[in-house]
């Protein structure tokens, strides 16, 4: 086994050492900052950057994944109220602790180290490749300890002096998250209401004191047992704020000192026994007249949760792509010294086949994540300086406003896409690792046993990948009818292109772009004509209210619906080789990659736009026929 995640793998390494446009986080990263504190250039601070990743590196390979079946074994248990977690694991992070790294991207005025978060995510993938459920409870430390301070920027009460933040309403909460001393968790599923969230039943109710009090129980929620909690809770009237209106955020503490006790302030109902992330404790939790601090507005919760689940989805892409790196890895290692037929395995057409397969899905998905990871981290810090210390100069401020505008959109587009990415790509190379150790990765000997396991929930968990479709698919879908003049222009380019271009990158990239947007013209050519025909029994002048406002979700959508996840699973296609193109821009070395991994989208996306296309019509009248008739039981039993 390698003894360093990081110097052993010269993908990442590409992308660290040559590829992340350092210079542009630098710049926002250190904004504000003075001379004395901050490297004195670029090139410092990315051998700064690089020297924490080979730590990082070292330490996942040296005291994470040598421990990794023991944490799998020993897993988490509740005893007397308190969780218990595996002996190796809590050593883990004693030791994560001294390094002081759980602040890597937490500004240096509250305790941390003023890295991108990019550095975070690239350790946590050398985390994830050793111990997938290391890496989802450390995230729990400098996730939630970002969230705060995201939420702290939108707060009156705190200081932010020339560009740099000072201090903030949960500077205690941040300080024991960064040292290592405690951790969070973010606390929204409830039973009834895991993806829907209109459906939540906590309550909150307002004291004297200006404190909240809560009640209800949430199930299913990873580090569960931390002493910082971030519960979404309904605080309004159903009838005057249903749904999502009527939800707030609140910073709950698990328990409270009387003196030298802690006293619970939210109880632990049970910790889940899971088939995999069996180190990371997974809790039901109960509150009873708990205790809670509102966290920015009444009715804001659902607004102030997309902001916390945004950088969460990218986290978990970023454990999927650990998950890939260490599945393809034991494949090939495994395929290189196997022999049967008098070759290795490797050299079997059928298994070099699978390699490929692994190795381009491993390359295009860290191309995809760090690209995404870079415009949601600009887009994020260059926002907060438009809000607490914006340019002076007019014409600058608007240059600002339009770059933030433009980053937003991309980081938009992309991280329900490196979700879906990391999460299913994860559990597809670790079900072919196993495959292609045979019987040897049916045992507990191989860990490709339980590098399937662990994959398993993150298609479920921050997020489901049909959720994380569906949000791609209403996006695609309202820049199409916002301007179908100009989605109409890039219809006709990308076709253009692919016949006429004579350079394989445009042209390769021009095909599956035909794909995608042959793919969403199919479906909004299917979800209008519903609302065609519902015209021709309305006036000429009722049809753009019919066709612009009256919607009705369960019947004009389903074609939307039924396709969403295909038409994901071409976008996932056309932005990973967007990303891999773009890397051969600048590295011309890198032109191979591209295009073999264009060749195998363009067979993938060419088959889904097929499926799209011919599939779906009589299953969608079989349900809407349901539908009406369980509409019509319900009219007759109301009456």
């Amino acid at each position: 086994m390698s003894d360093n995640f990081y110097t052993d793998n010269a993908d990442l390494r590409f992308h660290v050492e040559r590829n992340i446009d350092w210079a542009a986080l630098f710049e926002i990263v250190e904004y504000g900052a003075s001379a004395e504190d901050r490297p004195a250039s670029v090139a410092d601070a990315q051998e700064l950057y690089e020297d924490v990743l080979k730590e990082m590196g070292k330490f996942s390979a040296r005291k994470v994944a040598p421990v990794a079946r023991q944490i799998d074994t020993e897993a988490t248990d509740l005893v007397d109220g308190k969780v218990v977690e595996s002996a190796a694991f809590a050593k883990v992070f004693k030791a994560l602790k001294r390094m002081q790294v759980y602040g890597l991207p937490v500004p240096r005025e509250l305790g941390g180290l003023n890295a991108p978060a990019t550095v975070y995510l690239a350790a946590g993938e050398m985390i994830a490749r050793a111990d997938v459920s290391t890496m989802t409870h450390f995230g729990f430390h400098t996730g939630v300890a970002m969230s705060l301070i995201t939420y702290a920027l939108r707060d009156p009460r705190t200081v932010v002096e020339g560009g740099r933040l000072i201090s903030t309403p949960y500077d205690e909460a941040i300080e024991e998250m960064v040292s290592g001393k405690e951790w969070g968790c973010m606390v929204l599923t409830e039973p009834g209401a895991g993806s829907d969230l209109a459906q939540i039943r906590t309550t909150a109710v307002e004291q004297e004191d200006g404190t909240w009090k809560l009640n209800g129980e949430k199930i299913y929620i990873t580090s569960g047992h931390a002493k910082y909690q971030l519960v979404l809770a309904r605080s309004e009237d159903e009838e005057t704020a249903p749904g999502l209106k009527g939800l707030s955020l609140y910073l709950c503490d698990q328990w409270h000192k009387q003196g030298r006790e802690k006293v619970d302030n939210v109880r632990i109902g049970k910790v889940e026994h899971k088939i995999g992330h069996k180190g990371s404790p997974t809790c039901s939790l109960i509150y009873e007249d708990s205790v809670g601090e509102l966290i920015g507005k009444r009715g804001e919760g659902f607004h102030l949760m997309l902001v916390m689940m945004n950088f969460a989805r990218l986290a978990v892409g970023f454990e999927g792509l650990g998950i890939m790196e260490a599945a393809y890895r034991m494949a090939r290692d495994y395929a290189a010294e196997r022999v049967t037929m008098g070759k290795t395995i490797d050299r079997h057409e059928m298994v070099a086949d699978f390699l490929e397969d692994m190795e381009l899905s491993v390359k295009a998905g860290r191309s995809l994540m760090y690209r995404a990871s870079l415009v949601t981290e600009l887009y994020q810090r260059w926002e907060q300086v438009l809000q607490h210390d914006p340019p002076s100069d007019p014409d600058e401020r608007t240059r600002l406003e339009r770059k933030v505008r433009k980053l937003k959109r991309e980081s938009r587009n992309l991280t329900p896409l490196c979700k879906y990415v990391g999460s299913e790509e994860a559990v597809r190379l670790a079900r072919l690792a196993m495959q292609i150790l045979g019987g040897a990765g049916y045992t507990e000997e191989w860990e490709a046993e339980k590098l399937l396991r662990d994959a398993l929930v993150l298609p479920i968990y921050e997020g489901t990948s049909q959720i994380q479709s569906l949000m791609a698919f209403k996006d695609q879908m309202m820049l199409a009818l916002k301007n179908p003049q100009k989605f109409l222009t890039k219809v006709a380019r990308a076709n253009l292109n692919k016949v006429t271009s004579k350079e394989p990158l445009e042209r390769g990239m021009a095909r599956l772009y035909t794909y995608k947007y042959s793919a969403l013209q199919t479906i909004l050519v299917r979800i209008m004509g519903k609302k065609v025909r519902k015209a021709r029994n309305v006036s000429a002048m009722e049809w753009p209210d019919l066709l612009l406002h009256q919607w009705d979700p369960k019947e004009d959508f389903a074609p939307g619906l039924l396709h969403a996840e295909r038409l994901a699973r071409i976008l996932c296609d056309v932005e990973c080789a967007r990303s891999l193109v773009e890397d051969a821009r600048r590295h011309p070395e890198r032109t191979d990659i591209a295009l073999r991994y264009m060749h195998r989208a363009d067979l993938r996306c060419r088959q889904e736009l097929l499926v799209i296309e011919e599939h779906g019509d009589a299953l969608l009248a079989a349900l809407s026929k349901r539908n009406k008739a369980d509409a019509a039981d319900h009219l007759k039993s109301v009456a």
